[in-house]
């Protein structure tokens, strides 16, 4: 409040001070400020010797380039070599599990039981080995043992795209 009632008394007191008798047509303007007087202002920046239609805010140097970067070239690819051969893919199937049955043995009736098989998950690469056995369900349909699902994904995913390999 007290902010205000000094703005109310100051700024008409300006007003009047900084008034011209010359009337509507004077140069001055027609602000209440206090600092420089912006005539003062021009001779100010032309005094310093540097004439002020000339100034560069930029300085006084000519335009630069930037050096280009130097490209950092990756060396060659590696090649990987996992296991001596590749299995090949047999079928493609949904994975889930069981918690009781034999640890070894993976239900499957896409192919013959008793083949040692390699499950693979295909969102993550991981895999384990079993033995296949048929049982009465989906011919696309995967059974392994809980421990060994685990090996490859984690039991809440179940059921899982899988692989088969031989």
């Amino acid at each position: 409040m007290l902010a205000s009632v000094i703005t109310l008394l100051a700024l008409p007191t300006i007003w009047l001070v900084n008034r011209d008798e010359a009337g509507p047509s004077s140069a001055r303007p027609n602000v209440a400020v206090v600092g420089i007087d912006p005539g003062e202002a021009d001779s100010a920046a032309s005094a310093s010797g540097v004439p002020v239609s000339e100034f560069d805010p930029m300085g006084a140097s000519g335009a630069m380039y930037l050096e280009p970067a130097t490209s950092v070239v990756p060396p060659e690819s590696v090649v990987v070599a996992v296991g001596t051969t590749p299995d090949e893919l047999v079928a493609n199937a949904r994975g889930s599990y069981r918690r009781d049955g034999d640890l070894d043995v993976c239900l499957f009736n896409g192919i013959p039981g008793g083949e040692d098989v390699t499950i693979v998950n295909v969102a993550n690469g991981r895999s384990v080995e079993c033995t296949t056995s048929t049982f009465q369900g989906d011919t696309d349909m995967l059974i392994l043992h809980f421990t060994r699902f685990q090996k490859i994904a984690d039991l809440t995913a179940a059921p899982i795209h899988v692989e088969i390999r031989q």
